[in-house]
């Protein structure tokens, strides 16, 4: 493996409005002399526990032996803290990891999922950082391919694909019937500002270039906290998609409408109305980010009305802008993916049709050119 070059810490400042004597403050060159991913997986449910093992089973297997996992628990009690300590004792680890289990008190009726990710940060020691949700995981060679991608550019965040894997529960087990590659439609920053295609578990930070980034979650938000805080990091430092036909990870959706997020028709109504609550405060901060990090007229008058078709420049590379009728289109797509998740027989039936006519239509083209020649 190509040797880890020690890269000090960003020499120019980001975020213009601190002090240079509250950067020096801020500064923690230890942070930068080593090796070690720091990965933060935040847990709220004791229901949830085969889940979480099945994460940190992922993190045992991961080819970058040198992880520091952090458990944070919302409301953890002794009890709950050892159970947690009993599931890391007996995953397959390639070398004993420096864990640590943190238990974080959220008052009752209080959503506390950004603060679980703060409290997390604060106690990671690596240089790098990743964060992974209890109920997903991240593959053997994930975490390798993106650190070994930081290593070989001058980027403060490297990006992988992520592969969207269906669950069903039968027989008092979770199974998984199908995987896509739901998040392949993005490609770059544009691409990102204008709908999230990067799950909080697909990409790796590294500390040592962040500057003077504000590497905290906004614990405003209730849902979509990750997007907000994807949207600040790639405004202020261009996140490098390399790697971005690499599955590097599983974002699993259950079809009861169990996730946190409304993927399926079958989430509660609450999960809805927090979510359309989220996405007019992510509306709202990416309007602020426009005028704080993109002085470009041109892009600036375009992130304000996505329906616009122009060519632009961003970051020296040329970028085809996502229109209204594209984001229509994600749409009927995603409601075509919910539909046929639950009824998989007429997608079958469905598929094997449309291979039927497309032979059919081949084999008539063919006898009109054959009618033609002759």
């Amino acid at each position: 493996m190509k040797a880890l070059k020690i890269v000090p810490p960003h020499s120019s400042l980001v975020i213009t409005d601190r002090e240079p004597v509250e950067v020096v403050k801020r500064t923690k060159p230890y942070l930068f002399d080593n090796s070690t991913l720091s990965v933060i997986v935040r847990f709220h449910q004791r229901d949830r526990l085969n889940f979480l093992e099945e994460a940190l089973f992922s993190l045992a297997l991961q080819n970058w032996s040198d992880v520091e996992p952090i458990i944070v628990l919302q409301n953890g009690t002794d009890d709950l803290e050892q159970t947690v300590l009993n599931i890391l004792d007996h995953q397959p680890w390639r070398v004993s990891p420096k864990h640590k289990i943190v238990t974080v008190q959220i008052p009752e009726g209080r959503d506390g999922r950004s603060v679980l990710l703060n409290r997390g940060i604060e106690q990671a020691t690596g240089r790098y950082l990743s964060f992974l949700d209890d109920d997903d995981c991240v593959y053997q060679h994930g975490y390798t391919t993106l650190i070994r991608q930081l290593i070989e550019s001058d980027r403060a965040l490297a990006v992988g694909g992520c592969r969207r894997a269906q669950m069903g529960y039968e027989n008092e087990h979770w199974f998984i019937y199908k995987k896509d590659k739901f998040f392949d439609w993005g490609r770059t920053r544009i691409d990102l500002f204008t709908e999230n295609f990067v799950p909080i578990h697909s990409y790796v930070i590294d500390r040592a270039r962040i500057g003077d980034f504000d590497l905290q979650f906004d614990e405003s938000f209730t849902l979509l906290e990750d997007y907000e805080f994807l949207l600040r990091l790639c405004a202020a430092h261009e996140p490098d998609f390399t790697r971005l036909e690499t599955p590097v990870c599983e974002y699993r959706i259950r079809l009861d409408g169990s996730n946190s997020i409304a993927h399926t028709s079958a989430a509660s109504s609450e999960v809805i109305a927090l979510q359309r609550s989220s996405q007019l405060m992510i509306k709202e901060r990416k309007n602020n980010l426009y005028g704080k990090y993109f002085t470009d007229e041109g892009l600036s008058e375009f992130m304000k009305a996505p329906s616009s078709l122009t060519h632009l420049e961003f970051g020296d590379r040329a970028q085809d802008g996502l229109d209204e009728d594209r984001r229509v289109l994600l749409k009927i797509v995603m409601l075509m993916y919910d539909f046929f998740s639950h009824h998989p027989q007429i997608e079958r039936r469905l598929s094997k049709t449309l291979h039927f006519l497309w032979a059919k239509h081949k084999k008539l083209i063919g006898n009109e050119s054959f009618k033609k020649q002759s």
